[in-house]
């Protein structure tokens, strides 16, 4: 946060032809700003280019604006069809501003940026606009091999509320750094109402301290480890899925190396689909492994989970499985982690 006047600046970043998405900007930082009023330590602002630069001299238009703008504490950047005119910098000046905020971030971790890409079809014949658009696909790759996770929406009220939920998930942490933490625990140690925790074997309903738990799997089973997630929800743990943790901007790697660490339980989704396709699923096998050997005995337990009939691999054929798709497998794994969270608590204290 820019903390010599107690501000926190959202800078929102774009072509002309998104105009109504920077309007919505805009309108949501004013209500985050107002709902949010009495707990806010700082003053929340939506800064545009149009209302906070003015008539100067550069070496163009950009630079000035660049110079008049300064720092902000969360990039918001937005495209559609166009990708914008070139400065004397950068290919346009929303990529002149991106490539700014990214060289921060990665030197300070700072500003956090996030990138929405609106995917509505649109028809044209006009060879100016099929060069920007162009344009605009090959800076998505770009952003891919950065790490960078963007947004896509399909209308203006899609972003609305994107834009919304994901800027309130940046502020939080900002209001109180422990807060993102200590507010996951709460969830997690508190069911929703009419669902209590699943009892253990003396009949107890015990609270797990280390709530969190990694779900490591591969893309093809995404709907299935969707529902995974959702029962560890519902008993009362802090389940991590990249489709549903993961922001904009944010540097997926990075984020997944670190909820496995934070995460007392990992477990390692299997499939016949996901042990006979390498990809980044393997890499995280790995790390889990890795990070179990550095680690005292009974803080950090591997789970397997089988979603159908797969041969376990010989490298994890060491660990007890869990049968997912048999019809007391959410429930013996519900079991199995509340046990496992209970074990990684006294090892711990003890």
């Amino acid at each position: 946060m820019n903390g010599t006047n107690n501000r926190l600046r959202v800078f929102i970043a774009s072509p002309g032809d998104v105009g109504e998405e920077r309007e919505i900007v805009s309108l949501v930082v004013a209500e985050i700003r107002r709902v949010f009023e009495d707990l806010l330590p700082f003053q929340l602002d939506a800064i545009r280019w149009e209302t906070h630069a003015w008539p100067d001299i550069g070496d163009d238009a950009q630079d000035v604006i660049n110079r008049e703008i300064g720092e902000f504490d969360i990039f918001v950047g937005i495209m559609w069809r166009r990708f914008g005119t070139p400065t004397k910098r950068a290919r346009s000046g929303t990529d002149e501003e991106f490539q700014r905020a990214y060289k921060y971030f990665k030197k300070y971790e700072r500003p956090r940026v996030m990138f929405y890409f609106r995917r509505t079809p649109f028809y044209t014949t006009d060879l100016k606009e099929l060069s920007q658009f162009k344009k605009v696909i090959q800076f998505r790759k770009e952003l891919e091999k950065m790490g960078v996770l963007f947004w896509e929406y399909n209308r203006p009220i899609d972003f609305e509320r994107n834009v919304r939920e994901h800027l309130i998930r940046q502020i939080l942490p900002m209001i109180s750094p422990d807060s993102a933490d200590s507010a996951s625990s709460d969830e997690a140690e508190t069911p929703p109402p009419g669902k209590p925790h699943p009892p253990d074997s003396k009949g107890t309903s015990p609270k797990t301290a280390h709530p969190m738990v990694f779900l490591a799997y591969s893309h093809e089973d995404r709907d299935k480890v969707k529902r995974l997630y959702e029962d560890l929800r519902i008993a009362g743990f802090h389940p991590w899925l990249d489709t549903e943790n993961l922001l904009p901007g944010q540097m997926w790697h990075l984020e997944i190396d670190h909820a496995m660490k934070r995460s007392f339980g990992i477990v390692l989704c299997l499939s016949s689909r996901s042990i006979s396709k390498p990809g980044f699923f393997q890499k995280e096998i790995k790390t889990a492994f890795e990070q179990l050997k550095k680690l005292s005995p009974g803080t950090k337990y591997i789970i397997p989970v089988r979603l159908d009939e797969v041969s376990i691999p010989p490298e994890i054929g060491m660990l007890q499985y869990v049968d997912y798709f048999h019809p007391d497998g959410p429930k013996r794994l519900v079991e199995t982690l509340h046990l496992l969270g209970q074990k990684t608590i006294k090892a711990e204290q003890g």
